[in-house]
């Protein structure tokens, strides 16, 4: 069976696996600078955004509409026997509806395209969708793919820090009280997922407590289920990640951890500049 894996532009996937898996596809989201719309990871960059944002302009992001997931599908459709559509949660996106929209109204798609709420966002999705990818070059079933998909579901970590709190309250995350202590005291709040709903799941003020909070849930996982996979992301933050890495790296042959491209340019709408990431997940799964 042919199949082919779609994804969102949130995922923001390297550029080596996109080439090793040519059979990913992105529906790109949407960022808007004063009324005008770039296409998420192809139209602007970070960089970009955040010159446009110091300029003084307004700012927002747009989702794919389900017209672009249909005429994605029916092309893939021509060419792939299914479609597994995986997107990050709807609690942080509303990507994943527009695409079951989309699945909804092509006649007979319904048992060709598998759209799946991931439970995750960005690098959360980026894992399970390599997994997935690994597992397919393996020759496994469709049936196992979605077990496997199901499990990583409930399965795995997703943590996002930030220094700048302002975007944040730009965008409703969090209140202008909480963002003039977070600044004025220097607070970096790790924003994480609980009951797939985005909560603040600590709060630290130095890079080295960070490194230290993010280790220690780390080595708590890897005590739970076992060798981890990280994936590591970040904004215009690439020292902190790498640093992170290192000190993810003394867990030994218990974690691999990859840094990952920086964060989409709508993600980094919400989160600011200066944040990092890190997503893991059991290397080894039960289904």
């Amino acid at each position: 069976m042919k199949i082919a894996i779609v994804t969102d532009s949130l995922t923001n996937l390297r550029e080596e696996d996109l080439q090793r898996y040519p059979f990913i596809y992105y529906a790109h989201l949407n960022v808007v600078v004063d009324d005008k719309s770039y296409i998420d990871l192809k139209e602007i960059t970070n960089d970009q955004l955040f010159r446009f944002i110091d300029e003084g302009a307004s700012y927002s992001s747009s989702l794919p509409s389900p017209e672009v997931f249909v005429t994605l599908y029916e092309k893939l459709l021509a060419e792939y026997d299914a479609i597994i559509s995986l997107h990050c949660t709807e609690n942080v996106s509303g990507t994943v509806n527009s695409a079951r929209i989309a699945r909804d109204s092509i006649e007979g798609a319904k048992e060709k395209i598998i759209v799946i709420d991931s439970n995750t966002a960005s690098i959360g999705v980026e894992n399970i969708v390599i997994k997935v990818c690994e597992l397919m070059e393996q020759g496994k079933s469709l049936d196992e793919l979605l077990k496997v998909i199901e499990y990583y579901r409930t399965h795995g970590q997703l943590y996002l820090t930030i220094n700048d709190l302002t975007t944040l309250v730009r965008t409703g995350r969090i209140s202008k009280t909480a963002s003039r202590i977070g600044n004025l005291l220097h607070i970096k709040p790790i924003i994480g997922f609980e009951n797939v709903k985005l909560e603040v799941m600590g709060k630290v003020r130095t890079k080295k407590r960070l490194l230290k909070w993010m280790l220690e849930r780390l080595r708590h996982d890897i005590e739970e289920s076992g060798k981890q996979v990280v994936r590591i992301t970040h904004v215009n933050s690439i020292d902190l990640a790498t640093e992170l890495k290192h000190a993810m790296e003394t867990c030994g042959d218990k974690v691999e951890v990859f840094i990952s491209n920086e964060i989409s340019s709508v993600m980094a709408i919400h989160f600011g500049r200066g944040g990092v990431g890190a997503s893991w997940m059991p290397a080894n799964y039960s289904v």
